[in-house]
């Protein structure tokens, strides 16, 4: 039985195999739409590396969840909705992020020089310290706090994932986030 070539498989067929656990049909889908959804992606970002980042994420977080991907519209529509569902998701938690980082400067009462070496290191602390509260943290915070801030899923999604309960999703994030808080508030 010889292999089809996958290059004159139309979109369709090509996700079609994709829950197979191919990665030559994985590959070959990344090709025909990346150069397209990183220009997509420009629409919402300006920073064009950051563009390649989110939608180099998006496909690794898309191969991860090939054997749940359900397309019910055109592959490309889905991908280009699916990418700006992503991108709304990821925007709204790099907020967040830099709230939190923001409002962990201000407790600590550090006001920035200038100095943007010296704004490095001192975020490279900050995040080695969340980093460190979240290794000493219960699993199950943590698995909700890497989830949605870091992973970029809705907290909805976040409770499929889990198999627990949205509420308690909320409630376990809000005490992830107090937890970190709590840690930065000691590392004045």
């Amino acid at each position: 039985m010889s292999k089809p070539c996958l290059l004159s498989l139309s979109d369709e067929e090509l996700i079609g195999l994709l829950p197979v656990n191919n990665d030559e049909v994985f590959s070959s889908l990344y090709r025909r739409y990346w150069g397209p959804l990183v220009l997509f992606a420009a629409n919402y970002i300006t920073d064009k590396d950051t563009c390649k980042e989110v939608v180099q994420e998006f496909f690794t977080s898309l191969l991860v969840k090939r054997s749940l991907v359900n397309i019910k519209t055109s592959v490309a529509a889905y991908l280009y909705n699916a990418l700006r569902n992503y991108i709304f998701n990821y925007i709204r938690n790099s907020s967040v992020y830099s709230r939190h980082v923001k409002g962990a400067f201000r407790l600590g009462g550090q006001v920035f020089a200038e100095n943007n070496v010296e704004q490095f290191v001192r975020m490279s602390e900050l995040e080695r310290t969340i980093d460190g509260c979240l290794v000493s943290m219960p699993l199950k915070y943590r698995q909700v706090y890497v989830l949605h801030f870091r992973e970029y899923y809705t907290l909805r999604k976040t409770a499929y994932l889990l198999d627990r309960p949205v509420d308690t999703v909320e409630k376990q994030c809000r005490r992830a986030v107090k937890l970190i808080r709590d840690r930065l508030s000691c590392h004045r």
